[in-house]
């Protein structure tokens, strides 16, 4: 990319990032506070500034990935290399070639290392700081022309130059008051993250962690609690920690396994306990081997640990949602755990694939998982399904005849996309009360969806099948209808999801993706579920409505009016006219973003439903109120049909309350915010006329409401949206309208 189109701004954050990379951040504050830390030793604060300068504009000038540079993936690692090298050298012409140089073969190591690692999913961490540095330190004694810095000798003296005799008194009183060896190695240890030797730099370091992440700041003192702890149990110098400062191993370590590779939570905080004593024998060992070369390891035990540890999670058969890889990183450990706290039922990770009833209309599972007569041991994941009246009957009139009953004869549909493997068409049906045991599933189809995911329907009605082996199918398209063949005394459809492509194959423990649950008359959505005996089930019925006003296609443009009644003016301010622009991401994730204020809304549709998944940006924006009314739609519904979900704590919660819940959150979740979506019967609400919601959103903590928005919705033909959004303090109205449709 020619450094002409680069503008400041990205040029800022890319510098800026940099420097809170190190910290797995982007926070801006952080990255300012790292600065400062940087610029105690100036030599080491000019180096890294330099080395940051040259490695991102040799990465803007040769055209690499915007996003990647303006996150600072390619300059923390030259950053580290230019504060090593800095630190260890006096100022000179010569020293700062040394290190723009080092920067640039820092950033090519970089690139390789991405290249290699991002293949199997894991990344480069400091492994490229590592060769740079190794390299300028091997030839350390060939670099005549250079002098080894002085500074450091004279502690106070380097103080009073950089803040007068209130800095060296303030650093004193510092320095007087904090005894403990435990406290200071731990604050020198996160200054060492930086080639600072000073009690201070840790300090501010510790108050930037809390300040960006209380889940970062908890980590990096367990962390070095732990390896703390072990030093003393294997009876190993502790307070070596002091002056080899490589502590920030067990620091980084605990960091990066803790809660920004994986979701934060009680399982990684107890395999981050498991696995420091390994970090603290990998440094020891290492210490060891590089005492022969005389130059330190610096963060290859990090590297070593985290990165083997990584790996190994990749090649899991099984993952468990307990412990599990970041899916979306949003530079936070707060925000990933709030974030698959609620995208954990809508997006498990475990079933991929959303499978629908096999049926149309509604039927009633008469026997369900560990039924009551058969489903029983390796076969006990299965459904048996009839269709009951009013009363709970199956049948009409006597129920001695198969066209007694409700379900015989009704069409069996395809759950998901795939290929028939197998189609039996050939077994008579019984007569009531009888079975045939030799043919125990009677007729029978098995689609493939993928190589570990098969779904058999059985007991199909004799020559009904209008499907043959080898047939491609899609979702909904009619298999066959519904019988009593084989070990059948009455007419029921039987269905299970199974793992191999077998008549008789074990069952699979896999839930349905979304269908309505029929309660009291009304519906309530249930996704990734498992129908329960007696339960009531159908599968959504789409409106094109709905689905046309929720489609949502880059580089379209939504005109939005809004309308306030409020008397306090940071609502009022709302008042106005607004666009929002469609767009996607390098991931390809699809957001609205506001013109006026910045703010961006995730989201994401499927045939079934549409997600909003995550909002940046101030909450006093119109955008943000759309996405809270919108937050989880059905494209398909019944009258009076319900959906219910979460909306993530950080996007709901702020000030204290948040700052308290960010401690404890992978213990404890004390706040959550409830979601309601409720169609409401209107009219005939199935065809494509005009349309209307209602939405409740309910603020709790500890379980007891504390403040609740309603919400209505009407969307009409045009494809426009109103929204009315009423709560204590105001009332908001949007009028959103997509330009191509008002044309």
């Amino acid at each position: 990319m020619p450094l002409s189109v680069v503008n400041r701004k990205e040029m800022l954050n890319s510098v800026l990032n940099s420097y809170s990379q190190v910290f797995f951040s982007g926070s801006k504050l952080l990255a300012v506070l790292l600065i400062i830390i940087s610029f105690f030793d100036y030599g080491a604060g000019i180096g890294g500034l330099l080395a940051v300068l040259v490695a991102n504009t040799l990465a803007w000038g040769l055209g690499y990935n915007r996003y990647f540079i303006s996150t600072g993936l390619y300059g923390y690692n030259a950053l580290l290399v230019g504060l090593g090298v800095g630190l260890f050298y006096q100022p000179s012409p010569e020293v700062f070639l040394l290190i723009g140089i080092a920067a640039v073969v820092t950033f090519f190591i970089t690139i390789v290392f991405q290249g290699v690692l991002y293949k199997y999913g894991l990344p480069f961490l400091s492994i490229p700081f590592l060769f740079g540095i190794w390299i300028v330190a091997l030839s350390g004694s060939d670099l005549s022309a250079l002098n080894i810095s002085e500074r450091g000798i004279y502690t106070y003296n380097e103080l009073y130059s950089i803040g007068g005799q209130s800095f060296v008194d303030f650093y004193d009183f510092l320095e007087n008051n904090i005894r403990s060896s435990f406290i200071r190695i731990y604050f020198h240890s996160l200054g060492a993250i930086f080639f600072q030797s000073h009690l201070l730099a840790g300090i501010i370091i510790s108050i930037g962690l809390l300040i960006y992440s209380r889940i970062t700041f908890v980590l990096s003192l367990l962390g070095f609690t732990v390896a703390y702890l072990f030093y003393h149990i294997v009876g190993i110098e502790f307070n070596s920690l002091g002056y080899t400062f490589i502590g920030f191993n067990y620091i980084l370590t605990a960091i990066a396994l803790g809660g920004y590779y994986l979701i934060p939570g009680r399982v990684s905080y107890a395999w981050i306990i498991l696995m420091l004593p390994a970090v603290v024998l990998v440094t020891t060992s290492t210490q060891q081997i590089f005492l022969l070369l005389r130059i330190s390891a610096y963060s290859l035990p990090f590297n070593i640990v985290v990165l083997m540890f990584l790996y190994a999670l990749k090649l899991r058969e099984k993952r468990p949602r307990k412990l599990m890889e970041t899916p979306v990183q949003l530079g936070n450990p707060e925000k990933n755990l709030y974030l698959y706290s609620g995208n954990l039922k809508r997006f498990p990770a475990a079933f991929p694939v959303s499978a629908s009833l096999p049926f149309f209309g509604e039927w009633t599972v008469s026997q369900g998982h560990s039924g009551e007569y058969t489903h029983k041991g390796q076969w006990k994941h299965a459904w048996d399904f009839v269709i009951t009246d009013r009363n709970g009957q199956q049948f009409k009139g006597s129920g001695d005849y198969l066209e007694d009953y409700f379900c015989f004869g009704k069409a069996v549909v395809a759950p998901f996309d795939g290929t028939v493997v197998e189609a039996v068409n050939h077994v008579e049906d019984n007569t009531i009360g009888d079975v045939n045991t030799r043919e125990n599933w009677g007729n029978t189809v098995i689609i493939q969806h993928n190589d570990t995911l098969y779904a058999k329907l059985s007991h199909l009605k004799y020559h009904s099948l209008e499907v043959k082996a080898g047939d491609q199918v899609k979702k909904g398209q009619i298999l066959g209808r519904c019988g009593n063949s084989g070990r059948s005394p009455y007419p029921h459809l039987h269905f299970q999801f199974q793992a191999t492509p077998y008549i008789g194959s074990l069952t699979l423990d896999y839930p349905f993706g979304n269908y309505l649950l029929k309660e009291s008359n009304a519906y309530t959505l249930k996704s990734f579920d498992f129908p329960e005996k007696d339960a009531i089930v159908v599968n959504p019925a789409k409106n094109e409505t709905l689905a046309k006003a929720l489609h949502f296609i880059p580089g379209q443009r939504i005109k939005v009016k809004v309308e306030v009644d409020s008397a306090k003016s940071k609502w009022k301010n709302m008042t106005g006219e607004y666009a929002w622009m469609v767009q996607t991401d390098v991931y390809n994730n699809t957001f609205l973003q506001c013109e006026k204020d910045d703010g961006v809304a995730y989201l994401y549709n499927t045939d079934e439903l549409h997600y909003f998944t995550n909002f940046t940006g101030t909450k006093y924006s119109p955008l943000y109120w759309f996405f809270i009314a919108l937050f989880k739609v059905p494209t398909g519904f019944l009258p009076n049909s319900k959906i219910q979900d979460v909306i993530p704590v950080n996007l709901m919660f702020s000030g204290p309350l948040q700052f308290l819940q960010d401690f404890v959150a992978p213990i404890f979740l004390f706040l959550n915010t409830n979601y309601q979506l409720t169609m409401k019967d209107a009219g005939d609400i199935l065809s494509s006329g005009d349309l209307e919601m209602e939405a409740s959103v309910n603020k709790n903590i500890l379980g007891k409401s504390v403040r609740s928005y309603e919400i209505g919705v009407r969307i009409n033909t045009e494809s426009q949206i109103e929204i009315n959004v009423i709560f204590n303090e105001a009332k908001i109205k949007l009028t959103c309208q997509n330009e191509l449709e008002s044309l």
